[in-house]
């Protein structure tokens, strides 16, 4: 089929459902709307509270949604499916901007028990979607040691929020305010096994021995499946949200200031609503960002 008509970013997004099918994912297709209530009950895990809402005729209010990944572990149990991929829009604010803006999303959940192979299979996927797209970098971190360390340390909810935001800074030197631990997590190397063998050796990280150690299974699982060299640690890409309880990881293409691809394991979410039995993790690509690339796999969209 010729798609030479078509936008980037849609030529793009075709190969990637192709792709996530192939993979056993299957589409999930949502409505724009959900209860305002909703993102309230669940403000803590929204990036940013302000959403767009309108009255139905009902008078009940609702909120175009600001996020895919609370609609569908909402709304999932309907569908009964484990492997899910969708392309939908969201509609919020933008990091740093102030004004909301129409968002399109393709991305994919894994939502069941996620093991060792399940993590791979949708890291690889993350990566092969950026490869789609051209040239990149991938970066990992782990909440799940960070909120070790904070609880560790016994960081106030207040405190915690404030050494997010200077990691995300890489703040060395505001972060000397709290443990030293936390300037150690952005000096750490941007290779994987070296930044893993660092914290390993290092007794302030003895707390996280055993998230470390499953971390480390998964970057020597992963680098059998996939070429390394694009793929770093960096400890200033944790999230403010609540999503998020243990690996994260952000996809960037060369010419793109802003991200590309986001996601990590969210169990925290489900938990909160109410799928206590189940594990999650997922990504998103941000079609909107990729349309304005410069560069791009130019083979994509000369395939049939």
């Amino acid at each position: 089929m010729n798609i030479d008509f078509l936008d980037t970013a849609t030529k793009i997004a075709l190969h990637l459902e192709a792709m996530y099918y192939d993979f056993g994912y299957r589409k999930y297709k949502m409505n724009r709307f959900e209860p305002y209530s909703f993102y309230m009950e669940n403000e803590n895990f929204l990036e940013d509270s302000r959403v767009i809402t309108i009255q139905a005729s009902s008078g009940k209010l609702l909120a175009l949604k600001p996020d895919v990944t609370m609609s569908i572990v909402k709304n999932h149990k309907s569908y009964d499916k484990t492997k899910i991929y969708y392309n939908e829009p969201v509609f919020k604010v933008p990091a740093g901007e102030s004004d909301f803006k129409e968002i399109q999303q393709v991305g994919l959940e894994y939502i069941g028990s996620v093991n060792i192979n399940e993590t791979i299979e949708v890291l690889h996927l993350a990566i092969k979607s950026l490869e789609k797209i051209g040239e990149f970098k991938f970066l990992i971190s782990d909440m799940s040691i960070v909120n070790e360390l904070f609880s560790q340390y016994e960081i106030s909810p207040k405190d915690r929020k404030e050494i997010i935001k200077r990691l995300k800074q890489r703040n060395m030197h505001e972060l000397a305010e709290y443990p030293n631990v936390f300037q150690k997590l952005i000096a750490l190397p941007a290779n994987c096994h070296s930044a893993i063998a660092q914290m390993e050796g290092d007794s302030d990280f003895t707390p996280c021995l055993n998230r470390i150690a499953r971390l480390k299974q998964i970057i020597d699982d992963l680098a059998e499946v996939t070429n390394m060299d694009k793929i770093m640690f960096d400890f200033s890409n944790v999230t403010g949200t609540q999503y998020y309880n243990g690996l994260t990881f952000t996809g960037y293409i060369q010419g793109i200031a802003s991200k590309v691809l986001s996601g990590g394991r969210y169990d925290n979410l489900l938990k909160e609503m109410g799928e206590k039995d189940k594990e999650a993790i997922g990504f998103a690509v941000y079609l909107t960002e990729i349309d304005g690339a410069k560069k791009y796999d130019k083979s994509i969209i000369t395939q049939s």
